[in-house]
Formats: structure tokens, sequence, C-alpha cells
């Protein structure tokens, strides 16, 4: 071989070594920047914000593999709420809105119904919390019954007849009087409420349903029904949010549970029926479905979102509702109408499959738009009782091993970190565009 060859091959080797090198430094940079990068988390409200209203749901999923951290979570939450001198409808420290509506009733109630079900699994399985832990739990729990109380007092107003209404917050944010959110303040903070107080205020709104059989979203104080979430001048959709009518039953039946009398069901029963088949569903499957937002939007806690198909957490709302109106009918001494709905909820549970992401081990929010994994509604059907022994246990496992990708202070965002509604991918940015 030449000199001049041998000049050449050198420079080709050299040349393709520098080549090599400079793909391994931009390789090493390219990592090197991923590593440093972290999950946006700067959403707001419906759409990024950590919330206090679930945080039952999670605290009775983990609490089967972790009672201990369980406990923290509640802990955390009641914490945060005492280092903000607030109990607040949803948080987020890093968006340029830091947080909703003061005093909010759900906030202040549901984590109760969480410790509740917490210290009946300890007696249950006799677990017993470290020591610390447990006078930690203990103060935060006596600080947040009196806390919501207080919240839930507050924000009662007189209405028409002298009803005595409750308002979502104490602060005068919302005004009238709302289906669930009332539904979540009893399930938390029962005693909070006289009897007479849960006669006339399930009553008030009952009567304001729809002919069409629709529940209202929420009641004025002057008794008239607004139907659907948004403002009552421009609603977000025709005919409310598919959740009215199994929220609507399940307050008939924790008023029975409370009231030990069956009356208010008697009174309403052929109501619920309507406003239950008012509901719309999926006839091959059962589950509720919205074919279009403009004319239903989806579970309240939801409602700016709108989701298309096979809603997930409202068929396991619904499925939950057919149980309880099961429950009533029968007591009611009318088995045939109790065993349709024992049907129907059969129905729901057996089409709920079809929402599972065996991948991430949790539902999908919607069949259609969008088919995202949803935490809020994973943790609910846990907590409601629907999910299968192996649908339990991955959801169980999701919770534990990513809670930093959806916990803030023991409230929970509806989607994992980085991720938004309607933009499933998750979005990376650098840590100097965050402030946490």
């Amino acid at each position: 071989m030449l000199a001049a060859d041998y000049s050449a091959l050198r420079s080709i080797l050299v040349l393709g070594a520098a080549v090599g090198l400079l793909q391994i430094r931009i390789a090493i940079a390219e990592r090197s920047e991923t590593a440093t990068l972290v999950l946006r988390d700067d959403g707001t409200y419906q759409n990024g914000g950590y919330w206090a209203t679930p945080l039952p749901w999670l605290m009775v999923a983990v609490m089967r593999e972790d009672p201990a951290r369980a406990a923290l979570l509640f802990c955390e939450a009641v914490e945060d709420f005492q280092a903000r001198q607030d109990i607040n409808e949803w948080v987020n420290d890093n968006a340029v809105k830091r947080c909703g509506v003061h005093d909010y009733c759900a906030s202040a109630a549901m984590p109760l119904a969480g410790v509740r079900q917490l210290r009946e699994h300890l007696t249950k399985t006799g677990t017993r919390l470290p020591a610390d832990l447990a006078h930690r739990l203990d103060a935060a729990e006596t600080w947040l019954k009196a806390q919501a109380k207080r919240v839930i007092r507050g924000s009662s107003r007189v209405g028409k007849n002298n009803v005595r209404i409750f308002t979502p917050d104490a602060t005068g944010g919302y005004g009238a009087f709302w289906v669930r959110d009332w539904s979540y303040s009893i399930e938390g903070c029962p005693k909070a409420f006289s009897p007479v107080e849960l006669r006339e205020g399930y009553l008030f709104l009952a009567a304001a349903q729809r002919s069409d059989g629709c529940m209202p979203d929420r009641v004025a104080a002057d008794g008239h029904g607004i139907y659907s979430p948004g403002g009552e001048e421009n609603p977000l959709s025709a005919n409310g949010s598919v959740d009215q009518s199994p929220f609507m039953v399940i307050l008939c039946h924790q008023c029975w549970k409370l009231l030990d009398d069956l009356s208010l069901f008697q009174q309403t029963a052929s109501g619920l029926e309507k406003a239950m088949h008012f509901t719309p569903r999926n006839p091959a499957n059962g589950l509720v479905h919205i074919s279009d937002a403009k004319l239903f939007r989806p579970y309240s806690f939801l409602d700016t979102v709108p989701l298309v198909g096979d809603q997930q957490f409202d068929s396991v709302l619904f499925w939950d509702a057919c149980q309880k109106l099961g429950e009533m009918f029968e007591a009611a001494g009318k088995p045939d109408r109790a065993a349709y709905w024992r049907r129907e909820a059969a129905r729901v549970k057996a089409g709920l499959t079809s929402l599972w992401d065996e991948k991430q081990g949790l539902f999908v929010a919607a069949s259609v738009d969008w088919p995202q994994p949803s935490i809020w509604g994973s943790i609910f059907a846990v907590y409601a009782g629907i999910t299968t022994p192996e649908q339990t246990n991955r959801i169980v496992r999701y919770c534990l091993d990513h809670q930093d990708q959806f916990v803030f202070r023991g409230q929970a965002r509806h989607l994992p970190k980085g991720t938004f509604w309607g933009q499933p991918e998750p979005q990376w940015i650098s840590p100097t565009a965050t402030s946490r």
C-alpha cells in the first residue's frame, strides 16, 4: 500500500473516531439534560389541581397494604390545611393561581370518612400504628372534626319556606345548594346536620326534579332548579352532569341510614327511578355513556372536561346507586324492583372491564375523549367495592409505587403529574420553570 493510501486511511479512522466521540458526547448530554427535567406540574382546578375530596378513596386503597401510609396521608392533608390557615377546594403551589375556593365543605368533611374506615380496618386486622403516628393522627382528626363542622355550618343559608340549605363552601362563593357536595358533607360529617335538616334538605332538592326526570345540579335558595354545571346563563350542557341522578339516590340512602326512616324513599321512589332511567347509558354494556358533551357532562368534579364515550367514574357511581336502590326497595317490601336494580348493577360491573388499562393497572376515564388513566376513578372504584381482586391489587400497587406522581401533601390529582386532559403524553420541563 502506498504512503498516500496509509495517510488517507488514517484520516478516515481519525474522522470516524471523532464523529463517534461527538455522538457519545451528544448522547451523554441528552441523557444528562433529560435527567434534570421534571414533570410539568402547574395546572389548576380540574386539570392539575390537587384535591382533598378523594382522600378517603386513596386511604382505603393504600391501607390494605400500608395502614401507616394511609394515616400519614391524612395527617399531611390536615397539616397543610393548618399551615395555610384554610381548607381549600384545591391547591397547586406551582400554578399562577395557587388555590380555589376557601373553606370548602367536601375538602373538610371527606377526609374524615377516610379516618373512620382506617380505624375500622386497624381494629378488624389488629394492626397498631407507631405511637408517634397514632398521636399525630388523633390530633389531626380532632382538629378537622371541629373545623369541618364550622365550615359546614358556615355554609348554610335559609331558603324557601325557611328550609336550611347547605352551599359547598362557607365563603359564599357558590351560593346555591349543590347535590353531590351535600352528599359528601353528610358522608364525612353526618353529625353536623339535624334530622329536620336532613329531611327538609333532601325534599328541597328532590322537588326541583325536571319533568323529564333530570335531577338538578343545584337548587337556588328560592327553590328553582339549575340543571347544568357552569353559569345559569351559560350552561355547559343541556342536561347537566350524568352524576346528578345517582347522587340523589345516594342522598336518599344516606338519609334513610341516618334517620332510620324509609319515608323519604317511599315519597320519592318513583322520581328516583325516573331519574336513573334519564341517565344516558350504552345499551351494549350498561355503562353510563356521553355521546355529545353539549348534551351531558361527566361527574361534576370533572365537569369542565368534555369526556365522551363510556364514563368510568359515573358508571361506578351509577352501580353504587343501583345497589342502594335495590336495598331500599327490598326494605320497602318491593323485591321485584329490588331485583331489577340489582341486575342493572351487575350489567354495569361486567361492562366496566372494557375501561381497564392493563398496562397501567388503572381504569381510563372514558372510552373515546379522553381515554387517559384516571387516578380518581380508579381509587373510587376500589372504595366503592366494584373492582375485582386483581384490579384492586394493581390499583393499590400503583398508588404505593407512584405516590409522588399524583399526591401533594395528602391531596390527589385527577391524572398523574405531567399529564393533562386531552394531552396524554407526559410533559417534561426544566426545574427552573417550577417553584416546588
